[in-house]
């Protein structure tokens, strides 16, 4: 490994800490397209991957048991996704301008940029990847029973709705819960689907971790 003390001894104090930012997030980022591709940790378990841009699913008529889903204007800039590609790409962007030579001021606006234009991207592939599920009937009987991931925050007691996202019927909807549990059940977090309500809110429980 001493090509890499020579590497990271070159860098200098910007250069590492852009280091530190690109490297560890090009992992993450790396490692959920791995689990988008293998269906794990994203919406149902058995189901594949879902993101964190949101669409409204508002309920029309229909036949029984059935709802139509469709996008909406809501356009969501800063997600977990897009967090991930501003450091990696940023960080990736910053070294590259400063092994180009560049002053690190320009290196440092450089990085700027492209992270932003990174974070952007994600927002606008995750919307419009979405926007695939918008045609068509969803049975909402089809989600009991399986997982989803909290989007917006679900507020104890039933006291208010909260936002979950998985993939159902083959399209990406994003939905809203509500839960009986004691406490706040928060982004992120994974849910079972336990009862549908009003014919177009799901009742979850969080996911116990064995």
């Amino acid at each position: 490994m001493e090509w890499f003390s020579v590497w990271w001894n070159n860098l200098g104090l910007i250069g590492q800490i852009m280091a530190c930012s690109a490297i560890p997030m090009t992992v993450v980022m790396l490692l959920q397209l791995v689990l988008m591709i293998i269906g794990v940790g994203f919406g149902s378990e058995a189901d594949g991957d879902v993101d964190d841009s949101t669409i409204e699913s508002n309920a029309e008529t229909s036949p029984p048991d059935s709802r139509s889903t469709g996008s909406t204007s809501t356009f969501r800039i800063f997600t977990i996704r897009g967090i991930v590609a501003f450091f990696a790409l940023g960080g990736w962007a910053g070294l590259a301008a400063l092994a180009a030579g560049l002053h690190p001021f320009w290196a440092i606006q450089i990085s700027l940029f492209i992270g932003v234009c990174a974070l952007l991207l994600a927002a606008i592939v995750i919307r419009l990847a979405l926007r695939m599920q918008t045609s068509g009937n969803i049975n909402l009987n089809n989600a009991i029973s399986q997982t989803a991931d909290v989007y917006i925050r679900i507020p104890s007691g039933r006291s208010d709705k909260g936002k979950v996202t998985m993939l159902l019927q083959e399209r990406f909807v994003e939905l809203d819960a509500i839960t009986d549990n004691e406490t706040d059940i928060m982004p992120e977090s994974k849910v079972k689907v336990v009862a549908i309500i009003d014919d177009d809110c799901l009742v979850v429980e969080p996911v116990i971790k064995n």
